[in-house]
């Protein structure tokens, strides 16, 4: 290793290793040796010819070390870059110390209660131009007696600004399906009403028709009903009034008599005497998960019926879905549900603060969603 060190971290203390700070500021230092209670522990630091070595140093996130009292003793280039800073400059501080006041306590408690050597929490860093910046931060346990810690630093700016913009996109969707639902109810459909009432006093008249227009009259007459039957479906399943009217609770038991009727697909909808109302962008995230549910339910599982149960305290509002079919396990290899999808319903629940878990086995497939309440005032 030519004139680079190998330092064990057990004798040295941070207040008296200035020398053992300065060798890892000058790259003189090669590894770390964390001696453990069945041997030794050597975490490489600056050897090129290491890939994991190689790889710390040259990845994305922010990495760094912290020793027994927290303060760094290693940090990767993108850590500095992070914090607008240099190596240098970051060796020898205390992590803790970088963040705002108001969320150190959140990492101390990180540190204490590790659970299974890793855990993981957001703050908020003060870079050393003074901005502020929001990161996640993960630590492991590097040793038994965590007197070496692993820290992964992830900016989370990028990843809200983009949270942020699947929020606009996902309410100008909606915009626009209540948009275009309402047009098709008002306009389209005033218009298909129009053309019935003309029919029908022409079928007033057969009399003066062949018999073949007047079938081709009593045909169309039908076929106007039709659609307005699917104009008026269409128009509900983009966005349905009761949910702006009545709430979630009523549009849920609208939809799902309207499903079952057309899927033949037994549907036991249980909810609390009165779930209340809730902000709108709660509502309509509810309303499309259980929408896309219902859809997998009958386009994937093979199920005859399912289950819908809502429940609400004064904390959450609890949805779960479940239906007696084959499972997702047993689905065409690339097949994905329709519509929003998997991804789609988690998205739009992360955005109100939601949660979705879904169980699938050979007897079924159960989804279950959990958002914090809040009344609407």
């Amino acid at each position: 290793m030519g004139n680079k060190s190998l330092i064990p971290v057990s004798e040295f203390a941070i207040d008296d290793g200035s020398q053992i700070i300065d060798a890892i500021r000058t790259g003189c230092v090669d590894a770390f040796v964390v001696e453990e209670r069945d041997g030794h522990a050597v975490y490489t630091l600056d050897n090129s010819d290491l890939p994991y070595s190689t790889l710390v140093q040259r990845m994305q996130q922010g990495a760094a070390m912290l020793n027994a009292s927290g303060h760094i003793i290693y940090c990767n280039p993108s850590l500095a870059t992070l914090l607008n800073t240099n190596h240098e400059a970051l060796v020898g501080l205390r992590l803790e110390d970088l963040l705002l006041e108001e969320d150190r306590s959140a990492f101390r408690n990180l540190q204490d209660n590790l659970q299974n050597g890793s855990g993981e929490t957001e703050v908020r860093l003060r870079r050393f131009n003074e901005t502020v910046i929001a990161v996640r931060i993960s630590l492991t346990a590097l040793s038994r007696d965590r007197s070496v810690t692993g820290v992964l630093v992830s900016d989370l700016t990028s990843e809200k600004s983009h949270a942020e913009l699947a929020s606009r996109i996902q309410s100008l969707q909606d915009e626009e399906r209540k948009k275009i639902a309402r047009e098709l109810h008002d306009s389209v459909g005033q218009l298909l009403a129009a053309l019935a009432m003309n029919l029908s006093r022409l079928g007033n008249e057969t009399s003066n028709l062949s018999s073949a227009s007047a079938n081709v009259l009593a045909d169309s007459s039908v076929m106007v009903d039709q659609i307005t039957r699917e104009i008026r479906t269409i128009s509900h399943l983009l966005h349905p009034p009761l949910l702006d009217i009545a709430g979630l609770q009523s549009a849920i038991q609208l939809y799902v008599d309207g499903f079952s009727h057309r899927s033949n697909i037994k549907v036991d909808l249980q909810t609390d005497s009165d779930l209340g109302r809730l902000p709108a962008e709660v509502e309509i995230c509810l309303f499309r998960v259980m929408q896309e549910c219902l859809t997998n339910v009958y386009r994937h599982s093979g199920s005859d019926f399912c289950s819908i149960s809502l429940r609400r305290d004064s904390q959450r509002l609890s949805m779960e879905i479940r239906d007696n079919g084959h499972g997702m396990q047993n689905r065409a290899a690339g097949q994905v549900p329709a519509g929003v999808g998997l991804r789609g319903m988690q998205e739009r629940l992360r955005l109100v603060g939601g949660t979705l878990q879904i169980h699938s086995s050979e007897n079924g497939t159960v989804v279950m969603v959990v958002v914090p309440t809040k009344s609407e005032s």
